[in-house]
């Protein structure tokens, strides 16, 4: 077995060590024989070096994304309350690994496999253990952040063989005729998610009757809805890596049923009480002021995770594994101010 990890190197200043982290447990926890296909497009130049010098790295050329070009009607239809950056960050993504899947598969691999710059594997043998679930009708392990409103392969960890990729074809978006369709109609019953990148892996194996094997949040520690997130007790991601140190923020990324408190019971009853029609408008009138309203939470959340983890990836990533012994999350006021000020702007991830 060869297997191809593709990955899209978008990292800002000041995460070099989750970099190095990303790297290092790549390295302690794989076990087949493994190059990182990577694209470094928008990549700081000393970072690209630290690539280039990994023995396991293989720096892909890759057609640059031009900005925008990849948006579907519905999104374009969101531009003004969302901003073209939120909107387009999965194309961008999307369109990077496409490519680096296509170099890996024309170099021989046996296997693909996809994380972000933020995630990777926390249990030694992963690889061979995904493998081991395949056949022919599952043909792809990946992570999920839902599987009740978000079920669908997420990009942050995703193992899939060749044949799959060469017998189908499947892109990791969909095309606005795809979208328009009554198969995707029926998919998106069967199946509830969001749009982001992975989608159209799911619809085609939707499409194929195809199964797949997903790996569900598995967390014993953390209590963030998102953030920190391990899947299957094999794969961790931080999420929004790229985001951050970008907007100034990590978007709206936890849908207000998933809050605590006040917000969070009334969203909940909501959805029992008011018909779905009425829901959307609601929705559409207040979503600016609910992500200004938690914006800044939701990034001290976010600081406190990565602070965590980079402070003591050994015991943070334990403590979500066992829920035993939790890292102190204890910061200097303003430390991560100080950080982010040495920062520079980083494509987003989505």
């Amino acid at each position: 077995m060869k297997l191809g990890i593709a990955v899209v190197y978008m990292v800002s200043e000041r995460n070099e060590r989750l970099l190095d982290l990303h790297l290092s447990q790549i390295e302690k926890n794989t076990t087949i024989p493994y190059t990182i296909y990577a694209a470094v497009n928008h990549l700081l130049p000393r970072f690209v070096q630290k690539l280039q010098d990994h023995p396991q790295v293989k720096i892909c050329p890759c057609e640059t994304y031009v900005p925008g070009s990849g948006l579907l009607r519905q999104d374009r239809e969101q531009l003004a309350a969302k901003g073209l950056a939120f909107l387009d960050s999965k194309y961008e993504h999307s369109w990077y690994l496409e490519q680096l899947i296509r170099q890996a598969i024309d170099d021989g691999v046996t296997h693909v496999a996809m994380f972000h710059v933020d995630s990777f594997p926390v249990r030694f043998g992963w690889d061979k253990e995904l493998v081991a679930k395949l056949s022919n009708r599952c043909v792809l392990a990946g992570t999920t952040r839902d599987t009740t409103t978000d079920y669908k392969p997420l990009t942050a960890g995703i193992l899939f063989p060749r044949e799959f990729h060469l017998r189908y074809q499947p892109r990791l978006l969909l095309t606005q005729e795809q979208t328009d369709s009554a198969d995707y109609q029926r998919y998106r019953q069967a199946c509830p998610h969001s749009g982001g990148s992975g989608v159209g892996y799911g619809f085609r194996m939707f499409l194929e009757e195809l199964t797949w094997y997903p790996l569900v949040r598995s967390n014993l520690g953390g209590n963030h809805a998102l953030f920190g997130m391990v899947h299957g007790d094999m794969i961790f991601h931080l999420m929004a890596a790229a985001v951050v140190d970008q907007q100034n923020g990590v978007d709206y990324t936890v849908r207000a049923s998933q809050r605590r408190g006040l917000v969070g019971a009334m969203a909940r009853l909501a959805v029992v009480l008011i018909p779905e029609r009425l829901r959307r408008g609601l929705r559409n009138r207040l979503s600016g002021h609910i992500r200004k309203w938690y914006r800044s939470s939701d990034r001290q959340d976010w600081e406190r995770e990565r602070a965590m983890l980079l402070d003591d990836p050994e015991k943070y990533l334990a403590y979500l594994r066992t829920g035993i012994n939790s890292p102190d999350s204890t910061r200097q006021p303003g430390k991560w101010n100080a950080d982010r000020r040495q920062s520079v702007r980083a494509p987003q991830v989505g």
